[in-house]
């Protein structure tokens, strides 16, 4: 499955993850994103999706974020830990709002100890989201805080794939 990740604010893909994704068959594209600096990341990430086709997409934090716009927009499935909810446009000038979500499948993991994303925030933005008719599952992790390991980045990956599999 073809699989664009989105990583969090001020950080980079991390090889253990991009491997962890390609070991579970993904066809990876992770780009390394400034998001301080690099303008229009949204119609970066946008373009890539539709020319390299994805099927699927991952974030987190502020990646999530801007992933789950990306899903909702492009019509596609994704997988978000600790989506930046709350930093709406903090760094954009034009994220789109999109009315119609076209995302079938949504699955957020959220860190209950996350003292950079506030989880209450995030879960009340997507039990407002679950009314649509966006298929989501969300999974409150009682030990994890913003930092995803990769026991848990591996777990929950697999567990959005099954789901997907399952679905299909």
């Amino acid at each position: 499955m073809r699989t664009l990740y989105l990583h969090e604010l001020d950080s980079h893909p991390i090889p253990e993850k991009n491997k962890i994704m390609k070991d579970a068959g993904l066809e990876l594209t992770a780009l390394h994103i400034n998001y301080r600096e690099k303008l229009g990341v949204y119609e970066t990430m946008k373009d890539t999706a539709i020319r390299k086709k994805i099927e699927f997409i991952i974030g987190s934090s502020l990646g999530g974020y801007i992933g789950n716009i990306l899903a909702e927009d492009l019509g596609l499935p994704c997988l978000l830990f600790n989506p930046a909810m709350q930093y709406t446009d903090v760094f954009y000038s034009k994220m789109p709002v999109v009315n119609d979500s076209k995302c079938p499948f949504r699955f957020i993991v959220l860190g209950e100890n996350d003292a950079t994303i506030n989880p209450n925030y995030t879960l009340k933005v997507f039990r407002q989201k679950d009314q649509e008719s966006t298929r989501q599952r969300i999974i409150t992790c009682h030990k994890l805080g913003h930092e995803i390991d990769l026991q848990t980045f591996d777990e929950m990956l697999h567990w959005a794939l099954y789901s997907l599999q399952k679905n299909n």
